[in-house]
């Protein structure tokens, strides 16, 4: 990361020119693209990587799995080391059979992919699972970009837990089919479900993996007292990246939550919603390539 420190603001300028016009290239699979799985505590985890440099490990949210980040994975490998991967239970991980550690997992990720340190950026619960992995591994982490999302423990409103919560009765009762169109319906997709390329990949990612409805188990962490009451001990540079269109609960968590970091700042994008880096691909990475070029190891 040191060398990307001292390029000159013309490089850092042509980087972040690159990832923003590479950003409406369709995806497709690079040449360069490495996958592999690795073994975890009771499972495996798929993982890709692409590109070299510094590394950054995307975290993906309960809207789908590593694919959410299309957009980003190959413009950002010209200026990284790219590393996404699928929680259990996702993707083409191994589903979970007891319960477990997240951020254990990743430290197997990183150990498996000898990396000392990583720059962080999650979505929704990969957001929060970013920040729980900054509080318990400091010594590992990069910059932090928490995308749509707050940190674990802050309060949720009963509103916000009902919906989530139909879904799941919904799944158990019917069938998690039945719970797909419930989820591809809440406010915080709004604009992605009908956004040209956002809607069709966010269909498909939440119908391939429907089996989360039921999950027993999600990549939850489990820490007391939680993350909200232990961000005062966070020395991380954390980004908080907001969709001005969210729901007021992600909205005002990211703001509580970075207002109680030492390093944080919280920036807005306009007319999204809860994937706003499926949404704003060109902005969200510009601006993650300038925030971790500038501020992560």
């Amino acid at each position: 990361m040191q060398a990307i420190k001292v390029m000159s603001w013309a490089a850092l300028t042509m980087v972040i020119a690159l990832a923003a016009c590479d950003s409406a290239k369709p995806a497709g699979v690079s040449p360069d693209l490495k996958s592999g799985t690795v073994a975890v505590d009771g499972g495996s985890l798929y993982y890709e990587t692409l590109g070299k440099g510094a590394p950054v490990i995307l975290i993906h949210g309960g809207f789908g799995d590593r694919r959410m980040w299309d957009p980003q994975f190959e413009p950002l490998s010209q200026a990284f080391r790219v590393i996404r991967y699928d929680h259990r239970g996702f993707g083409k991980s191994s589903p979970p059979t007891q319960a477990y550690s997240p951020v254990a997992d990743l430290v197997k990720l990183m150990d498996h992919l000898e990396l000392k340190r990583a720059n962080l950026v999650g979505n929704s619960m990969g957001g929060t699972l970013a920040l729980d992995f900054a509080l318990r591994h400091s010594d590992r982490t990069g910059a932090v970009v928490v995308v749509a999302s707050a940190a674990g423990g802050y309060p949720a409103p009963e509103e916000d837990m009902k919906s989530v919560d139909e879904v799941l009765r919904t799944a158990r009762d019917k069938g998690t089919a039945a719970a797909v169109p419930l989820w591809l319906r809440h406010p915080m997709v709004g604009i992605a479900i009908q956004h040209p390329t956002a809607g069709p990949l966010l269909r498909t990612m939440v119908d391939d993996n429907q089996r989360m409805f039921v999950a027993e188990h999600w990549p939850q962490e489990p820490m007391s007292p939680p993350a909200y009451d232990r961000l005062g001990d966070l020395n991380a540079n954390v980004l908080f990246v907001v969709g001005d269109r969210d729901i007021a609960s992600v909205r005002n968590g990211a703001d509580a939550s970075a207002a109680r970091i030492k390093k944080a700042k919280v920036v807005t994008i306009k007319d999204a919603d809860h994937l706003l880096h499926m949404e704003k691909p060109a902005e969200i990475n510009k601006l993650l390539v300038e925030y971790i070029s500038l501020n992560g190891c």
